[in-house]
């Protein structure tokens, strides 16, 4: 018996990260910790606040259907984002704001060059311009937001 459950396990454990998620996604050099916040996030806090949105892209706690569709949309898109990390104090809690934008299609120039130093703030695009917090005290996340669609 204790051999079928150590098997069940590991094999959920390996379709899990067959699967992938924003947390193994995006490649290192696809993410940035910005210095122009309240504080700066480490490496090891972005990796927790990656974790988490994967935890929460899984398990949403909004259920209109707009949300699910821009979530379904995310999900189906993880490789393609670049995230920027940024440390706030909102409402005394203290977050890494995550800001996530697409990389550039192969061939394309890249229209956000200067992603490395400064936030990317665009108005529209809809599932590929998205932002979330993540509450350091309790390891959630809040205040998810999907640009809108021009």
């Amino acid at each position: 018996m204790k051999i079928l459950l150590a098997s069940v396990v590991f094999l959920m454990a390996l379709q899990a990260s067959a699967l992938g998620g924003i947390e193994t996604d995006i490649p290192p050099a696809n993410r940035v910790i910005l210095t122009t916040g309240a504080w700066t996030p480490s490496a090891e806090e972005t990796q927790k606040a990656l974790i988490a949105i994967q935890s929460f892209l899984e398990r949403p706690t909004s259920g209109d259907q707009r949300s699910r569709d821009e979530i379904k949309h995310i999900i189906e898109n993880t490789k393609r984002y670049r995230v920027q990390f940024v440390g706030l104090i909102r409402q005394k809690r203290i977050v890494v704001w995550c800001n996530f934008f697409p990389t550039p299609r192969t061939g394309e120039k890249d229209e956000f060059e200067n992603w490395k130093h400064a936030v990317i703030d665009v108005n529209d695009g809809w599932y590929w311009f998205w932002q979330i917090d993540y509450d350091m005290a309790s390891g959630k996340c809040m205040h998810f937001w999907v640009n809108g669609v021009a």
